[in-house]
């Protein structure tokens, strides 16, 4: 995999340009702060709620998503998946003329085809791989976030050129970008929502009720599995030292009951149940079955969010991580 870093971009294509951000929430504003911190000519697009309130603490005059859509040379589109199509289609589209760029951070919607901007524009996609705050931390401690990035279409000629800038002037470059492609950002970011990290929800709740019928009282098993911080710094130590050698951080015995008993909590019902939902996000049922529960006003969501929140696991860490915090203070 190749990397693009500081050497291979130039701010000089933003010259003169005016980008607008549209959304100012975590991605929005770490975006725009970076940009601007290096001397590119920055505008924020936000609808009156907390976000705006946010940008204009950070000094800028937000106007609203329209008329920064129809102000800016470079729109870097940050409101959230839902939303985009209602968004686009009143108030990007009709302020498009060609020559304009539209940069996303999410693959989903032009990747599944749910957005289809005309043939006039540059499309590109920079998604940093990490979260808004820690880009904006990183740029200013002088490093960076690495970043998937994509030119889906480029009317200019000059896309990729334009892309590298961009990701220059937020201090992406420092980290590294990649290319990829608006589809398989998505799908990768649907498998991880919905495979990893949903076995590894489903895994640890089943395990706090295994706990608990042990005879372990639910705040321990709270405290156990995720809130003494154990369990993050184990993920920190397999980002730095790698998935198994961040193990010799802990005993032997340690090693030996984790390298000998995983594989046989493993079956092939939850494998082929995986492969299920890996065909699923890429044949894009999960795209229609979404867009179908938004359009129904997100009722099933709602009622996933009320269970999760009256499951005895979240009953009973408050407490816990209360004490903990207390402790870290």
């Amino acid at each position: 995999m190749k990397l693009y870093k500081d050497h291979d971009a130039s701010l000089e294509r933003l010259t003169g340009k005016t980008v607008a951000v549209l959304g100012y929430g975590n991605q929005g504003q770490a975006q725009a702060l970076n940009l601007r911190d290096s001397g590119v000519h920055v505008i924020v697009g936000n609808r009156d709620d907390l976000y705006r309130e946010r940008a204009i603490a950070d000094g800028f005059a937000p106007l609203s998503i329209q008329e920064a859509a129809r102000a800016g040379d470079i729109l870097l589109v940050l409101t959230t998946d839902e939303s985009q199509p209602q968004i686009w289609n009143e108030q990007i589209r009709p302020e498009l003329r060609p020559g304009k760029m539209l940069s996303w951070s999410s693959g989903y919607n032009v990747g599944f085809g749910v957005i289809n901007p005309p043939p006039d524009v540059d499309v590109i996609m920079i998604a940093p791989r990490m979260i808004g705050t820690v880009v904006r931390e990183l740029y200013v401690k002088g490093s960076g976030a690495l970043a998937q990035v994509a030119v889906q279409q480029d009317a200019s000629g000059q896309a990729w050129e334009t892309l590298l800038a961009l990701c220059k002037g937020m201090g992406l470059t420092r980290g590294g970008v990649f290319k990829s492609s608006f589809r398989e950002e998505a799908e990768l970011d649907l498998f991880a929502e919905q495979v990893v990290w949903a076995g590894l929800e489903a895994w640890f709740v089943e395990c706090f009720q295994l706990g608990v019928e042990s005879g372990f009282s639910p705040e321990l098993m709270v405290m156990e599995l995720y809130a003494s911080g154990e369990t993050a710094e184990i993920f920190t130590k397999m980002a730095k030292n790698g998935f198994f050698r961040q193990m010799t951080h802990h005993s032997t015995t340690s090693q030996y009951g984790t390298l000998s008993r995983g594989p046989s909590l493993i079956n092939d019902a939850m494998r082929a149940r995986a492969r299920a939902i890996m065909r699923g996000i890429q044949d894009g049922s999960f795209v229609e079955e979404w867009s179908d529960e938004q359009a129904g006003g997100s009722a099933q969501l709602e009622a996933l969010r009320a269970a999760a929140f009256a499951h005895p696991m979240s009953q009973a860490e408050g407490a816990v991580i209360a004490a903990v915090q207390a402790v870290s203070a």
